[in-house]
């Protein structure tokens, strides 16, 4: 008899089809509960999403859906995103971006035993800014209880008049549910820009940590459809005019490669 799945990953690929390969041996390799995989391919390149197609073949858990987005960015993710939503008809869900990683052992575990009557997401809160708040998980890789989510009608549309106020995609998810009495569960998170303690020290990236627990719990390189380019405009030899551009996409390919061959060794450690 087969289990059936007990949640749903969602992720949207837009040109990042080797990050995504990198995710689904991570959700193979940790995962201790029967899941599915949806991904919605958000108007790729033909090579990517020729790529794409080629991995999914080779997985019996997992479902494509391929769109063009309206608008390129913050509305064409979260069109990907609310389309997502739809599809799922387990308990729980996860949003994980193409380019973020759960890298311990049952990690599904550890969040499902968290979520509760109050408490209805987990996850990966924004690297503190001034501008967006930071008391509530947003959508790298956070799970959701999809009763709540469904009942709550949330939608991960940016309110783009006012996106500079801090109404980026998902800002509308921590409205909705705090003004209805759930909470949300933050990891502990550390940008490496700063913080030089972690496993991905050498890389501009986000590690995340759960209280009480020692173990890196996921990571997210940032910036991934890029290519991470846009990481590394505060660095004074990125910024010459005319070669800048090329400069920053070879850091980020060198950082990009880095960063997966760290995250495999991470996930191959973990029997």
């Amino acid at each position: 008899m087969i289990n059936k799945p007990q949640f749903t990953i969602l992720t949207v690929n837009y040109n990042t089809s080797d990050f995504i390969a990198l995710m689904l041996y991570s959700l193979k390799k940790l995962t201790k509960n029967s899941y599915k995989v949806i991904i919605c391919d958000n108007g790729s390149s033909f090579k990517d999403r020729n790529y794409l197609i080629d991995i999914v073949k080779k997985i019996d858990n997992i479902s494509l859906i391929f769109r063009e987005q309206s608008k390129a960015g913050s509305i064409g993710h979260a069109e990907a995103l609310d389309r997502l939503i739809f599809e799922v008809n387990t308990p729980y869900f996860v949003v994980l971006d193409s380019d973020a990683l759960f890298l311990l052992k049952n990690w599904d575990e550890l969040l499902l035993s968290k979520i509760n009557n109050k408490t209805k997401c987990i996850g990966t809160p924004i690297v503190p800014n001034p501008i967006k708040p930071t008391d509530f998980p947003l959508m790298f890789a956070t799970m959701y209880e999809t009763n709540t989510f469904k009942s709550l009608s949330c939608s991960f549309m940016p309110d783009m008049e006012n996106i500079s106020k801090g109404k980026d995609t998902g800002w509308q998810v921590r409205e909705i549910f705090l003004n209805s009495g759930y909470k949300g569960k933050n990891f502990n998170v550390y940008n490496t820009r700063h913080y030089k303690e972690g496993v991905f020290q050498s890389i501009l990236c986000s590690e995340y940590y759960l209280e009480g627990v020692e173990h890196i719990i996921a990571s997210h390189f940032g910036r991934g459809s890029s290519g991470g380019v846009n990481k590394y405009n505060n660095r004074w030899y990125l910024k010459l005019p005319l070669i800048s551009k090329f400069f920053r996409r070879l850091q980020g390919k060198k950082e990009k490669q880095e960063w997966m061959a760290i995250a495999r060794k991470i996930i191959d450690k973990q029997r």
